[in-house]
């Protein structure tokens, strides 16, 4: 199957998958406690992600006593800019019901006192569930992926290369498990996690940082939040490791139209960044597998089997009656072939990795190749034209 047509498929799978979720008993149960948190601006927003990055769910001290959580203390609040109207009395003109002033019997506007209300703002104190106790908020999904990725350390090392910004390990007090600083320009992610859960939210930070790190301002969060958690979703299961336990939960949270537009909206984003970072990540695997393999030949490279190598080469007996009636006159040289070209060219059994093959045993590996076999040949017969008795340059028997 081609990588569109498989990423198309996957990405299909991630809608059936998140509306799963929201037809499900526990994930009402969750919308109803959800409803009770204040729903910040955009301006709001960026406020919080500028104090606290990796804050999640964030609630005034008075709104989470309700809910039966209290605010650690020594805690530092997110400020915030709240809404603060307040009334002004002014006096104006009376008006008759058409409208226009009414005028008193010395010709003069009659005047009436009405209040005004003003909108103004204040600064307000807002903490994240990081920093609160009590209480457990109901949940849907895992608290983190487990299982192992394998080889996790080359993974992780071309996870860096390919990441626009630095990457590194922190204890993250809050309980995320990593975030994109967007003022830094870095990404931090959660020490000691799970080699899958790590990888995972390597690609979604990393997500963030390729896609989000100069988006527009009308890109709201939860359109950020699906494009990166997908991607990272769609990617891992391209590779065949699974977060659909952890993924579609997380997807679930941030669509909130019930006809889940904004996740179908975000489909194309999500196969276009998964296909490039598969496309990076398998590249840069083939590049490091080459310079540690340099047995490893490119696929287009002609490579004779077993069997055309024994066809090929002759015994040393073999090749002794063939120098023994050449005369002198017609001594080869170093242009003369000790055996017939193949008339065709014959690719060896091998196994696809990214964009090259791995050589079966004797064709590449620990054994001679059979450039090398030819040339120690030639050489022999060479030495033994030019009168050195059948010995090497110390003088040793061939």
């Amino acid at each position: 199957m081609e990588r569109e047509d498989r990423l198309k498929q996957l990405t299909d799978q991630l809608t059936d998958g998140v509306k799963a979720v929201r037809d499900s008993g526990e994930y009402k149960k969750l919308l109803a406690v959800m409803a009770k948190f204040p729903h910040y601006s955009m301006n709001n927003c960026m406020l919080i992600a500028m104090q606290r990055p990796d804050a999640t769910l964030c609630q005034g001290f008075d709104g989470w006593k309700k809910m039966g959580r209290y605010v650690k203390k020594g805690e530092k609040g997110i400020k915030i800019i709240a809404p603060a109207p307040y009334t002004v009395q002014k006096e104006v003109d009376k008006l008759d019901s058409n409208g226009k002033p009414v005028i008193d019997s010395d010709g003069e506007h009659v005047k009436e006192t009405k209040e005004y209300q003003v909108m103004g703002f204040k600064a307000e104190t807002t903490f994240d569930v990081s920093q609160t106790d009590g209480k457990e908020l109901p949940k849907i999904g895992v608290d983190e992926l487990k299982g192992e990725v394998d080889k996790f350390e080359l993974m992780m090392g071309v996870l860096k290369e390919l990441s626009p910004v630095p990457i590194g390990f922190e204890d993250i007090q809050s309980g995320a498990k990593g975030y994109y600083h967007t003022t830094d320009k870095r990404i931090a992610i959660q020490k000691d996690m799970s080699e899958l859960q790590t990888v995972k939210t390597c690609l979604h930070e990393i997500t963030h940082a390729m896609l989000h790190a100069d988006a527009p301002k009308e890109i709201s969060k939860n359109r950020k939040e699906l494009e990166a958690e997908g991607t990272a979703c769609i990617v891992l299961k391209y590779m065949g490791y699974d977060t659909d336990a952890y993924s579609f939960p997380y997807l679930t949270g941030y669509t909130t139209d019930a006809d889940m537009k904004e996740l179908k909206d975000s489909l194309n984003t999500i196969r276009r960044t998964s296909s490039k970072i598969i496309t990076k990540i398998e590249n840069e695997l083939s590049n490091i597998y080459m310079e540690r393999h340099p047995e490893i030949v490119p696929d287009n490279e002609p490579v004779k089997t077993k069997k055309s190598v024994e066809s090929d080469t002759r015994s040393e007996k073999e090749t002794e009656t063939v120098a023994d009636k050449t005369s002198d006159k017609n001594r080869p040289d170093d242009n003369w072939p000790l055996v017939d070209e193949p008339k065709e060219k014959v690719i060896a059994e091998r196994r696809i990795l990214g964009t090259v093959r791995i050589l079966p045993d004797g064709a590449g590996g620990k054994k001679p190749s059979l450039l090398d076999s030819l040339k120690v040949e030639k050489e022999k017969i060479k030495n033994k034209f030019a009168g050195n008795g059948g010995k090497d340059e110390k003088g040793v028997a061939i």
